[in-house]
């Protein structure tokens, strides 16, 4: 009987006694060449019993390094980030609760838009106002600004001289139907049947022409050549 010494294992005899699985004694077999007794190479690579105890504690080591924390995995997480919720939206003043826009101004003017719009790009140093472009509002003296500027217009001097309200004027346009057609006189009706006949005539001739000229070209005719 062989003693311990001489008693090689294969690699599967190894897995089986130390329930290590192949993929993993094929990667200590790679990693840990010099510590693993061996005997041969290659496919007729064999273990002797004593090396069994070496698979033992690689697979121990190994099993401490898998709960070590990684080196390059940084132990402090990132913080998560926090949503504020939004801040509550300030109550509007009582001043600009009475603010009011170019259009409520019209309607109670009769001014309109247009017109006001002139009167905001060249007198609005005098028109009191809130805001810029389309989020300007005025407040209701701004009113009263309004009805002076339209005083001071030409048609405001005018609307003042004849006594008459400055009221915007309404152009109002009306459908005018095209008139029907008068009858053509008679006379010109006979001249176009009098041209027609005329017509008629010509291309009867025409005809004429082209059928005597197809009984011409039917007849035989003589070629003479002369020397």
């Amino acid at each position: 009987m062989a003693d311990h010494d001489e008693q090689l294992l294969t690699l599967t005899e190894v897995s089986e006694r130390t329930n290590i699985s192949m993929p993993t004694l094929q990667r200590y077999k790679k990693q840990y060449q010099d510590q693993i007794p061996s005997r041969g190479t290659g496919r007729t690579q064999r273990y002797p019993v004593e090396a069994l105890e070496v698979f033992t504690q690689l697979k121990e080591e190994n099993m401490k390094k898998r709960g070590r924390p990684r080196k390059n995995k940084s132990a402090e997480e990132k913080p998560k980030t926090v949503r504020r919720p939004p801040a509550p939206r300030a109550k509007p003043s009582e001043s600009e609760d009475k603010l009011i826009t170019l259009k409520e101004i019209g309607e109670q003017t009769g001014i309109s838009y247009p017109t006001l719009l002139r009167y905001v790009k060249s007198n609005i140093a005098r028109i009191p106002h809130v805001g810029e472009g389309r989020g300007r509002r005025y407040p209701p003296e701004a009113v009263d600004v309004f009805r002076t500027l339209r005083q001071e217009s030409r048609r405001g001097r005018k609307a003042a001289r004849s006594g008459a309200p400055a009221t915007t004027t309404v152009r109002t346009t009306t459908r005018v139907r095209p008139a029907a057609p008068s009858p053509a006189p008679s006379g010109g009706l006979e001249e176009l049947q009098a041209q027609l006949k005329e017509l008629q005539k010509s291309h009867m001739q025409l005809q004429r022409q082209v059928q005597h000229l197809e009984k011409e070209l039917a007849k035989p005719f003589k070629v003479v050549l002369k020397r």
